[in-house]
């Protein structure tokens, strides 16, 4: 009877911890009552399953768990002691807050990311520092640092500083990572000081409000020789472009292997300040997703570029566009009548499958967009257009008429028409 109270007891203690927690204070409980269990075969209380697996999958387990949880299995036993120090993923994220209460963000996350990097031992092969509420510090520097000297990380994923003025500027410590594939930055300041840098393994490259001009996004681009994936989203204040500096046509020529391209509005206008060509000196053929956020088809410069990636990317399987709304918007009378003034006649998109238009108005340069896309593509199965809430009932009774009318390529698409 007291060992069933004690072990009530135990769980009542233990019912706000975490998983590693519950389990820790199982085994110690265990320890203490094993003298008091003498009928119990040894075997059913040695019994541990977890442990006895193969090292590369309990490498594998502890790498999808909380790294905070992960550490702290090195509790259990002794031979957890040293199951977590060779992890190669490190991740921290906003569940650090909740330790040290009494201390700073700053120093809460600083002192665990220094605790973590002074215990592991072995290759890190991804570090991932998604901490929204982190300030921009000296002390990532040196965080930073200490992964270029490791020279082994693979993927790098940074994140901080969100709501806050000052955005962080990397240092130059971070072109020292060799061998990236993938690059997520966010919130962040990018400057070059010089193009002595190659990642040459790099396939995917996120930018999500980082400040870089045009020319030192081209320069950094240009470092990235297999580059196949590129996300630029942000603020007009994150792309600063030149009008006497036109670098649409260079940045796509520095992709040729590029098969994720998704954009939002403001890198758009950052790079097609100048002339926008009808199509490009080399087409698209590996990109297979694109996807654009944002835009406007009342406004000539974000129409041509649309239409630019789309008709020189004949490998296309999915198209999705988020477009802009306004009900007050002026429509320039080029892009009124682009689809009139340009030959489209010899665009195929034989392998579409996928197109999805969301905030979709019914505005004529929009309607023969969608109309070219029907038209053009021989494979679709699945087409959904979200029209925004402010369009009037007569005027989409108007717009399904009209596609009704107008030929479709795909006999077995799909075409659903719906409200947001």
């Amino acid at each position: 009877m007291e060992t069933m109270q004690d072990l009530d007891t135990t769980m009542c203690v233990v019912m706000d911890l975490s998983l590693v927690d519950l389990a820790a204070s199982l085994y110690h409980f265990l320890r203490r009552r094993s003298k008091e269990l003498p009928r119990m075969e040894p075997e059913c209380l040695l019994m541990d399953r977890i442990s006895n697996l193969p090292s590369s999958l309990v490498q594998t387990i502890l790498t999808l768990m909380p790294i905070r949880d992960a550490f702290r299995t090195s509790i259990l036993s002794r031979n957890w002691r040293h199951r977590c120090v060779n992890l190669p993923k490190l991740e921290f994220d906003d569940r650090l807050l909740s330790i040290y209460s009494q201390l700073s963000i700053k120093c809460k996350v600083v002192h665990a990311i220094y605790t973590v990097l002074l215990l592991h031992r072995g290759p890190v092969l991804e570090f991932s520092l998604c901490v929204s509420q982190l300030p921009s510090c000296c002390e990532i520097d040196q965080i930073i640092m200490h992964l270029a000297n490791n020279t082994t990380v693979e993927k790098f994923n940074l994140v901080i500083g969100l709501g806050h003025s000052a955005a962080y500027k990397l240092p130059s410590s971070f072109f020292s990572l060799k061998r990236l594939t993938h690059i997520n930055l966010k919130n962040c300041v990018v400057q070059l000081q010089s193009t002595s840098f190659r990642f040459e393994r790099l396939t995917s490259l996120c930018f999500h409000n980082v400040s870089i001009t045009n020319k030192m996004l081209i320069c950094f681009i240009s470092c990235c020789p297999i580059l196949k994936s590129l996300t630029l989203i942000g603020e007009e204040k994150h792309f600063v472009g030149s009008d006497q500096y036109s670098a649409l046509v260079q940045l796509f020529q520095l992709l040729p292997l590029i098969e994720h391209l998704e954009m939002n509005c403001c890198p758009v206008k950052c790079f097609t300040s100048g002339v926008i060509p009808q199509s490009l000196p080399n087409k698209l053929v590996h990109l297979r997703a694109l996807v654009l956020h944002g835009l406007s088809f009342g406004k000539e410069d974000e129409l041509r570029f649309v239409l630019l990636l789309v008709t020189s990317s004949p490998n296309l399987k999915k198209i999705k566009m988020e477009m802009t709304y306004s009900s007050t918007e002026a429509i320039s009378q080029t892009a009124m009548n682009l689809f009139d003034l340009q030959n489209y006649s010899n665009v195929k998109l034989d392998h579409l499958h996928d197109l999805e238009i969301t905030n979709f108005s019914n505005m004529k340069p929009g309607m023969d967009f969608l109309k070219l896309i029907l038209a053009k593509s021989f494979m679709l199965k699945k087409v959904r257009v979200v029209i925004n809430n402010n369009i009037s009932v007569n005027d989409e009774v108007k717009m399904l008429r009209d596609l009704l009318w107008n030929p479709c390529a795909s006999a077995g698409a799909q075409i659903k028409v719906e409200r947001a």
